[in-house]
């Protein structure tokens, strides 16, 4: 997750846990341990889970601005290989236009 972050740098985009049924004391120790820099949501009575039908862990979503689950995944995934940073970033908003200050960003001409 640490390197898709990397990868997709500069793009919209936010990684968070969800921690299935655990306390938040080994929550805490598993993220310093493992040096994972995201924010962890505890799910402690699993109510997550059921609402977003887990079943099989690891799960993984990819959910828009407006909270639709654009894309998921069941079970293991290597989110470094070159064909899960493509769909990640044909999922994030395209970056803004930048314009120089006096232009209007148009195209064309006359």
């Amino acid at each position: 997750m640490r390197t898709l972050r990397e990868r997709v740098g500069g793009q919209s985009l936010e990684i968070l846990a969800v921690n299935y049924g655990e306390a938040g004391s080994r929550v805490r120790d598993f993220l310093h341990r493992e040096k994972l820099d995201l924010l962890a949501l505890l799910d402690p009575n699993q109510e997550a889970a059921k609402a977003w039908r887990v079943r099989v862990l690891p799960g993984s979503f990819l959910v828009d601005a407006e909270g639709r689950v654009r894309y998921s995944v069941i079970g293991e995934i290597d989110w470094t290989t070159d064909e899960a940073v493509r769909t990640v970033r044909g999922l994030l908003p395209a970056a803004p236009a930048t314009t120089t200050p006096g232009t209007t960003g148009a195209r064309g001409g006359r």
